[in-house]
């Protein structure tokens, strides 16, 4: 498991890469808050289930709303109403992610599922899948990493990391490995990858970046600035 201080000194070693700038402060008290509750909830969840299976449990069981109380808690906000029923609309898809009760919510979900995804990858290893979707918590991944001759996809959710493709990119979403393009900073660090097949494009971290796997959708992020260099389709 990471620590605050990795998080904090990748945060200031690559703030300049984001699309915005960070703020540390705020950014690393979350960090804490959550590592602490992954901490907590580790050895209360099965790896060998489903995600949504293992939130039903902690719901079941109480562990759920606890977690959210204490993010709650811990950012100074008083929810304004029963927790576990704000959080059924949201995964329900009828609750506002923009509330103030949203937030200690997302943030607790997404402990829970960086706990799941690091159980589930110290039992089962790293996931093939050349697709853009996470295979362990459904969300939808815009960034790609390389590591030797591999491609892997990172979950901005969860931080799960699953391959993609070896020895050359593809696109995630439609598979085409030929009609790609990258549109990069000299520095070769950061690239916006397209696909003339389907039209989809994603985030590329082309170098060797050092810091915690749930980061690098932010950094990857900081590719949007070539956006202006794509071609228009139109």
């Amino acid at each position: 498991m990471e620590d605050t201080g990795s998080f904090e000194a990748a945060l200031k070693a690559y703030g300049a890469l984001m699309l915005e700038k960070p703020d540390v402060n705020s950014a690393r008290r979350i960090e804490e808050i959550q590592l602490t509750l992954m901490g907590n909830l580790y050895n209360k969840i099965d790896e060998s289930r489903a995600l949504n299976d293992v939130l039903v449990d902690l719901e079941v069981n109480g562990s759920l709303r606890d977690v959210i109380e204490e993010v709650a808690r811990e950012l100074g906000i008083r929810l304004s109403e029963d927790p576990i029923d704000t959080y059924r609309r949201l995964v329900g898809g009828e609750g506002d992610l923009e509330g103030p009760d949203a937030t200690p919510i997302i943030l607790a979900i997404q402990a829970v599922a960086r706990a799941y995804a690091e159980k589930y990858e110290r039992r089962n290893g790293v996931s093939s899948v050349k697709d853009n979707t996470c295979p362990l918590c459904g969300t939808e991944s815009d960034t790609m990493i390389v590591e030797g001759r591999e491609y892997y996809m990172i979950c901005p959710m969860c931080g799960h990391k699953w391959r993609v493709s070896e020895g050359s990119p593809v696109c995630p979403r439609c598979g085409e490995d030929r009609k790609l393009g990258v549109y990069s900073d000299r520095g070769g660090m950061l690239g916006l990858a397209t696909c003339q097949s389907c039209g989809y494009s994603w985030h590329m971290i082309l170098g060797k970046i050092d810091a915690p796997r749930i980061m690098l959708p932010l950094i990857a992020m900081g590719a949007e600035r070539f956006r202006r260099a794509l071609p228009d389709r139109g």
